[in-house]
């Protein structure tokens, strides 16, 4: 398998990972104790809070990121690895800022699984020779005769 298929599918693992741990908790929201299906409720979420009001743009730069960096990495755009690497950055500091959560047992292994690849996506396009793909493109100046 060649670097590229690898970041291929590597890339699109990712993309239902991530997709995996947000329908998992969804669909099985239900099997979590009852005081951890009333925390986690819409109830609880205040739209309008002062904490809300700075994660919420945080959150949707993210996801932006996020999205143009996957499809960026499949066309070997030269800014894709940073944005990518920039995207997990403001995750991680999402993360951090968001306080407590509960997640299912399956949501929770999606989201090591993602993780994990999002982890090997950066090896690849850091580390390997594919790298040199993703270098920025060099300034051409005419030559003066």
């Amino acid at each position: 398998m060649s670097r590229n298929q690898m970041l291929t599918v590597l890339v699109l693992a990712d993309v239902v990972t991530a997709f995996s741990t947000i329908g998992s908790e969804m669909f099985f929201g239900w099997t979590l104790p009852r005081e951890l299906q009333e925390y986690t409720g819409p109830q609880n979420m205040a739209i309008f809070s002062g904490r809300a009001l700075i994660l919420l743009p945080l959150w949707a730069l993210t996801v932006g990121s996020t999205l143009v960096a996957w499809v960026g990495l499949l066309n070997h755009w030269w800014f894709a690895r940073r944005l990518y690497l920039a995207a997990w950055i403001a995750w991680s500091v999402l993360l951090l800022c968001s306080g407590p959560s509960v997640t299912t047992s399956l949501g929770s292994m999606f989201s090591t699984v993602e993780a994990v690849i999002g982890g090997a996506i950066l090896g690849l396009v850091y580390f390997s020779d594919l790298s040199r793909e993703f270098e920025p493109p060099e300034a051409r100046v005419p030559a003066t005769a």
